[in-house]
């Protein structure tokens, strides 16, 4: 399963400092070792729970008999500069990976400040009322829930963990779940576990698709043999099956703990659980979209063409304030084919090539600012390249002046004539 918290920063100096591409791939290097000892590691702590449980040793006689791995745990940020993904074998069929989230250009991907504190509004699809899942997490069924139970149940294991760390609870995200079963469907019918799907879509992307607005980061576990599965097109889910994916995301250990901080990053203020089932399996298979919601934004086209001059205006809410607009570029997405989607690793979140700060500040474009309120029209054209471009917004939270990114779009761009 695929982890990854998407909480991101720059410097605020007039002139973000330059990472050379040398000292990038030294970093990659150490995050990779990084990822692969997390994978193991969690990896094993699912085994173990797997064979403490009768339901686990008999999914794993299964698994065997069908020669099949459940590989891990993956953990991306579709909203900050950087995500992991990647999975390690297990009997019982489970993938686990974890990667920390990367640095962006100029600055430092980590989680927002523990003062930092939901926004008093709400997003489309998200409900009022998260604080009511409080300190507990809701008792166990006897029978095997919905999908729509299941994910308010991860919602109160995530609720419990939050509160037991003095953390405010998330709220329920419809609209970051439906990115999340997506993920969680393509995950089961292919049989992998990462953050790029079978058609060579990302986090962000999917999210972006759903209808969301804000930024997201996410937490996968499912599969990892490249063995095709037939969906449960009417999945039932035991709360064992769910408790021990999440429990190895909480059993990582720093280091390699990026599933467990994404769980417990201040700043989140929704969730929501993609939930997806093979048939024959009593397996969950998990997107975990954890989304920081502190702005209203006027809507972008889902489409562009080079050139093409886009206004990026809205207003964000306290207690978050607005610091820059940013535009980052990744080659359009392809089909995967499975075998290569388990050994793509982590998936690095896009810096920004282009950054919008206001007045006083060294910007390309002046971002125009009233209160909270911000406004600009900027051109879609990293050197005349098509693919998938990133529309971020960055904020701060007093007292810290450190920026973070509170919301990242994708719009798929196109040369002149629609060649990508």
């Amino acid at each position: 399963m695929t982890t990854c918290s998407r909480s991101a920063s720059i410097t605020t100096s007039t002139s973000p400092p330059y990472t050379p591409p040398c000292a990038r791939r030294r970093r990659r290097s150490r995050v990779r070792a990084r990822h692969r000892s997390a994978t193991v590691a969690t990896m094993r702590a699912i085994i173990g729970a797997t064979r403490r449980s009768r339901t686990g040793a008999m999914d794993g006689q299964r698994e065997r008999r069908s020669g099949a791995r459940w590989l891990g745990l993956a953990a991306a940020g579709a909203h900050a500069l950087a995500c992991g993904a990647s999975g390690a074998s297990v009997a019982s069929g489970a993938s686990v990976a974890n990667e920390p989230a990367e640095e962006p250009s100029g600055g430092k991907a980590r989680a927002a400040e523990e003062n930092a504190r939901p926004s008093e509004g709400k997003a489309a699809g998200v409900e009022a009322g998260g604080e009511a899942q409080g300190a507990q997490a809701p008792p166990a069924p006897g029978q095997p829930m919905t999908r729509a139970e299941a994910g308010r149940y991860v919602l109160g294991l995530v609720n419990r963990d939050r509160a037991a760390h003095k953390l405010p609870p998330v709220r329920w995200d419809e609209t970051a779940a439906r990115a999340g079963r997506r993920h969680a469907e393509d995950m089961v019918r292919i049989g992998f576990t990462g953050h790029w799907g079978s058609d060579g879509s990302v986090p962000e992307e999917r999210y972006t698709a759903a209808g969301g607005d804000g930024f997201p980061m996410e937490n996968a576990g499912c599969f990892a043999d490249a063995i095709p599965r037939e969906l449960d097109p009417d999945p039932r889910f035991s709360a064992e099956s769910l408790e021990r994916v999440h429990q190895a995301f909480m059993n990582e250990r720093p280091p390699a703990d990026g599933h467990r901080r994404n769980v417990l990053t201040a700043s989140h203020t929704s969730l929501g659980v993609g939930l997806a089932k093979a048939k024959g399996f009593d397996i969950a298979c998990v997107a975990q979209e954890f989304v920081d919601d502190y702005g209203t934004y006027q809507p972008l086209p889902r489409r562009a063409t080079i050139g093409e001059r886009i206004r990026v205006s809205g207003e964000i809410a306290a207690p978050a304030k607005i610091a820059g607009v940013g535009l980052s570029r990744v080659e359009p997405g392809k089909p995967i084919k499975p075998e290569k989607l388990l050994k793509m690793g982590g998936y690095p979140i896009p810096p920004p090539y282009a950054t919008f700060f206001p007045k006083g500040f060294k910007t390309p474009i002046p971002l125009q600012v009233t209160g909270n309120r911000f406004d600009i029209q900027v051109p879609l054209d990293d050197r005349g390249r098509p693919g998938l471009y990133g529309v971020s917004v960055w904020a701060t939270f007093p007292p810290s002046d450190e920026l973070k990114m509170v919301s990242l779009r994708t719009i798929d761009v196109v040369g002149k004539g629609g060649a990508r």
